[in-house]
Order: C-alpha cells, then structure tokens, then sequence
C-alpha cells in the first residue's frame, strides 16, 4: 500500500513539474511579444497552451530524426525545465481589465463545492491504469511503438497512427517518464486549463455574469466531458486549443493588435495538428476576420494583411502532420479523401466501410432524425454505443432557449453563438459522435452562467432556472457516479489493489495479453483479430486491423485456395502466433462467410496450435507443440 501510495505521490509530482515546464515555456516566449494580459489566470491559460505546443512538436521532431532516445528526451525535459525557470523568473506584463471584475455571488459557491468534488473524483480516475478503447488502440500504442522504435514510421494496419498526433506526442513524454497514468494526467491538465479560461473570460470579459463556478461546472460534469478527461485521449487538448483561439479572436476584435490575432493563429494551428475535427476553425477564422474589417472599416489591402498572417500561423502550426502525412502516406488527411489522395496501406474497400461507418454514427440521417437530434442528444445518447458514443445530458435543452429573453447579447456571445452554430452544423453533417462537439461545450457553459445571471432579475425565471439546472446536474451526476462505481479507482489508487487485478476486472482480454508477454518469445510476433485493437497492452510485436477487425484475414482467406496457401501468406508476413476472440471469428458474432469460416478452421486444425485460452480468447502458436494452458 505504501509504494502504491508514493507512485501515485511521484505520478503527482511529476504532473505539476511538466505543468510547471509547459507554462513556464509559454510564458518565456509570450514574455518576448507584445502581447498583455489582464490576469495572472490569463496569461497562465494562454502560455500554457504556447508550452504544449512547443514540447508536442519538439517531441515530433526528435521523432522524425529517429532521435527518441533516452539521453535526448531527458535533455529535451531539462531544457524545457531551463526555459520554464527563465519564464517564471521574468515578471509578466498585466494590464488591468476595463472592466471592472465582477465578485461572484453567494450561490457561486455551492457551483464551486460541487466543483471541487467533481475533480477530486474525476483525479482519482486519472490516478487509475488506462483503459479507454481509443487510447489502448492509439493514443497510447502509437507512442509506445514510438518510443519502441526510436523514432516514427508508418505503422501496418493502425490508420489512426497517421492521424494528427500532437496530442500523443505529449502523452510520449509521460509515458517516458512514468507510465500511461502520466499521460492521463496531461489530458487532464487540459480540462483543468479550459475551466481556468472559462473563469478568466468571465471575470474580464462579461459584465454582469457572477457565476463562474457554475458555468464550470456546467462544462466538467458533461459525462462524455467528466470521463473523456479521465483516458489518454485527445478531445480536451482540441477543446482547448479551440477555446484559446477564440478567446484570441475576440481579444484582437477589441484591441485590434497583430499579436492577438497571431496568437489566435498559432492556436487554430494547434487544434489542427491535434485533431481533423478542428478543420472547421480556419475557416470560421478567415471569415471572422473578413467581417471585423469590414465592420471597422478597414481597406481590402489591411483585410488581406490580417487574413495572411493568420493564415501563416495557423500553417505554421498546424501543417506538419499534414505535410508528414502526404510523405508517408500520399495523403495529407489519411484515411479520409481517399478517391481524391488514396493512401498506402488503406484499400478502396475499407474507405468505403469507414465512411458508411461515420455515417452510421447517431441515430439517423433523415429529415425527422435531424429535427430530433437536440432531443435525442439530450436523452437518448449512450456511451460505447453507435449512438453518439457519449451522454451530454439535458442541460443545454433546458436552459439555451432562455437565452431569447436576454435583451441585449453581449458582443463575445455573439461570437459563441456564431461559433457554436457553424461547429454544430458541421457535426451534424459529419461524424456525430458527441466527443467531436466537445469544442462547442466550454462555450455554451459560459451562455449558462450568462442566463442564470439575467435570469436572477425575475424571482419566477431564477427559480425556474435553479430546478432545471439541478435536475440537469443531477442527471448527469447519476450517470458520471454509474461510471465511477463501474471503476471503483480507490482500490488501485491505494494499492489494495494490483495494477494487474483491476486491468482483469476491467478488461476480461486482459490475461491473455498479461500471458502473451510473459510466456512468448521476444521475437514473436501476434496477428490480432477482434481483441479490439488493445496493442498497448502487449509487449511484443503485433498487427491489428483497427478498423474491420477481420479485414486482412478475410482478404487472406479469399484469395487462398487451401489451408497451406493461408500459411504461407502468414509466414510470409512474419507471424509466429494468432490471438483472436472465438465469438467474432468462429461464433455467432462472425463475419466470416460460411467458405472463410470453413477453409479457417481447415488451417486451424492442421497448422495451429493452442497453447492459451481465457474466456472467448483463444492463443495459438503456428505449427507447434499441441500444449494448452487454459487461464482461470
């Protein structure tokens, strides 16, 4: 117990030292600009954001360099830490908001009590071993192959690995240092850093609105928000980065310097390189400016001047991946625009699959499903399911339509509300799956506490208000506490419980992966099928098709006329194992023709070998022994 307690202690401890690096690196470069800040809490939200980028891409090319080497990564950590302490060191320049800060009222406090309980409970899950889908398919694996190989390369069957992967190259610094617990914790830092810009913003941008504690709250007890930010995924780094250039955004509106709009640039860059969700944002950019110019009637030559030197810093800091991509790959955006770029190692046959999938996300496409999907969003949603794959709760439903009576809206929410419009039409168009409209959350939290704030005038409306905030609240605090209780973190947290037994009671795959790195050689490598992709579990080489789990196996099996030419293609590949799930390859789950399941079992049976079993998991060895093991 007590060295589980001082891991969880150093997993802290190292957590506020990258902090520390991170802001302390921002706050070095953004010293060097024009730029100034109304708060301590501002500039600590931008110059945090600055750090991220600098550490992601820094991490990226040592990658590209094949220089991911321990001595380059701990000189990368201590220059960062060198630069950090310059940071700090330097004062920053604060001038003081027009605006007066407005006290929060006394009801603000129950928001921030709830608050704190929330992230205390929230902390707890960062505190736990990973086992979010996503981050043990990619945003782990993929750096862990990294780190592996020293350096990046094109990863056989994981499409996801060229993705735009700032966010993993961040979470490559944890798990370096520590552990995946590292890296949840810098996804969790990014939750952290959006409810410090949406307390700032209100505070110094909003007149009357005294109730920052509640909008977020609002935002972090979203359940898709709340159990996102728990798992080594990239959703909140994207949410935040956007919030970042919009705050920027609205910044340079008032103050119309270059620097807030650079800065607004290099923000939409960094959303861009984190997630191909954020390709809304430059344009939403380009036209934002377009109209401000208009509206403060500048030239077409100054509007020019502006759009370009957002346009470059938003390329700066966003083309890379993309630019990495095209070179890898042949596709700048992989796997998507396929008929246009194609794309190695990704078939005509699987684009069409994935695009009929994302299309298949939420619960219909015609005319009816879109007037319901506020509804359906609010009540219908369900996590791990093709049904949004999130819970939102009915929070915005409630309390958005008040925002009719509002007489005069406020310049910035303005700016939200187009934001959020063009976000959410463009969801709706696309894949709706919920975390992709996370981005669109911190700002519809902060039209909450605006609501409630107008709505305190009018003793019906602020009642009316109160009972639908808290069944709202309440609503998703059942489902967050479901989530929690499913987890039960205070065990592992403790050490009352091995990392290894909660991975089991988590995961039933988990054995076999815990067997296939303590029983198999280290030249052994594994084809996966249907064990949903989890590679960062295993210690030894695999492949995965991590979209149609089946997909190469099939294609091997239609095209083989016998069970020997399925061998030799295996061989050929380098496999010495197969790992696959019964149910999905041989049982009622299968997707396998009734020819493909017959010439599988015909291979099976003469050319395999069981040497484990848990469960629906079987672990064969090609061409050995005929021991079994069967695991409990």
């Amino acid at each position: 117990m007590h060295e589980a307690l001082f891991y969880r202690g150093l997993t802290i401890l190292l957590l506020t030292g990258l902090w520390f690096c991170v802001s302390g690196t921002g706050r070095f470069i953004l010293g060097r600009t024009s730029l100034s800040f109304s708060s301590r809490g501002e500039e600590l939200f931008f110059s945090t954001g600055i750090g991220f980028g600098i550490l992601g891409y820094a991490v990226f090319a040592l990658g590209l360099l094949e220089l991911l080497l321990p001595l380059f990564l701990y000189l990368l950590v201590g220059l960062t830490a060198a630069i950090a302490v310059a940071g700090w060191l330097r004062p920053g320049r604060i001038v003081p908001a027009m605006l007066p800060e407005a006290t929060p009222a006394r009801g603000d406090r129950i928001a921030l009590l709830l608050l704190g309980i929330a992230l205390v409970l929230c902390f707890m899950l960062v505190l736990t071993p990973e086992v979010g889908k996503d981050a043990l398919s990619y945003h782990l694996a993929v750096p862990k192959l990294f780190l592996k190989h020293q350096g990046m390369y094109f990863i056989p069957g994981n499409i996801f690995s060229n993705y735009p992967l700032h966010g993993e190259m961040l979470f490559l610094v944890g798990l370096f240092l520590q552990d995946d617990t590292l890296a949840k914790g810098l996804h969790f830092l990014a939750l952290i850093c959006i409810l410090l810009g949406i307390r700032q913003f209100i505070r110094f941008r909003m007149k009357e609105n005294r109730f920052p504690a509640l909008s977020m709250l609002v935002f972090c007890t979203i359940p898709t928000v709340f159990i996102t930010s728990t798992m080594a995924y990239n959703d909140l780094l994207a949410t935040y980065y956007c919030l970042a250039a919009v705050f920027a955004f609205i910044t340079w509106s008032e103050k119309t310097e270059a620097a807030w709009l650079v800065l607004c640039g290099l923000f939409t860059g960094l959303a861009l390189a984190t997630k191909y969700t954020a390709l809304l944002l430059p344009l939403l950019g380009c036209l934002g400016i377009l109209w401000f110019s208009h509206k403060q009637g500048r030239t077409s030559s100054e509007a020019s001047r502006r759009l370009l030197l957002y346009c470059l810093a938003t390329i700066i800091a966003g083309s890379p991946f993309y630019i990495r991509n095209w070179i890898m790959t042949g596709n700048p955006f992989y796997p998507f625009l396929y008929a246009l770029f194609g794309g190695k190692g990704w078939e005509p046959a699987q684009a069409r699959f994935y695009d009929l999938l994302i299309q298949n996300l939420g619960m219909g496409r015609g005319f009816l499903d879109y007037l319901l999907l506020p509804w359906n969003l609010s009540f219908r949603a369900r996590l791990d399911s093709p049904w949004f794959d999130g819970i939102m709760g009915p929070l915005f439903l409630f309390i958005l339509p008040f925002a009719l009576a509002i007489r005069r809206i406020e310049p910035p929410l303005k700016i939200f509300l187009t934001y959020c419009g063009f976000t959410f039409l463009f969801w709706t168009f696309s894949a709706q799956q919920l975390r992709y409209l996370m981005p669109v959350f911190p700002f519809l939290a902060i039209l909450v506490g605006a609501i409630f704030s107008y709505g305190r005038k009018n003793k019906t409306l602020s009642f009316t208000l109160i009972i639908l905030i808290a069944i709202s609240i309440s609503y998703n605090g059942y489902h967050i506490s479901r989530y929690f209780l499913k987890i039960k973190p205070a065990g592992v947290v403790t050490g009352s419980e091995t990392r290894e037994d909660f991975l089991k009671r988590l995961l039933p795959s988990y054995e076999m992966f815990q067997y296939a790195n303590q029983q198999l050689p280290p030249d052994a490598k594994i084809f996966l099928i249907y064990m949903k992709n989890r590679g960062f579990l295993l210690d030894r080489d695999y492949y995965s098709d991590s979209m149609f789990e089946s997909y190469t196996m099939q294609k091997i099996l239609s095209r083989s006329r016998g069970a020997a030419d399925v061998r030799r293609e295996l061989q050929e590949r380098g496999f010495t194992h197969i790992l696959y799930d019964g149910n999905f390859v041989l049982g009622d789950l299968s997707v396998f023709s009734p020819q493909e399941k017959t010439l599988f079992l015909a291979f099976q049976k003469k050319y395999l070998a069981l040497i484990a079993q848990s469960g629906s998991s079987y672990l064969y060895r090609m061409d050995g022994s005929r021991t079994r093991h069967f695991l409990p």
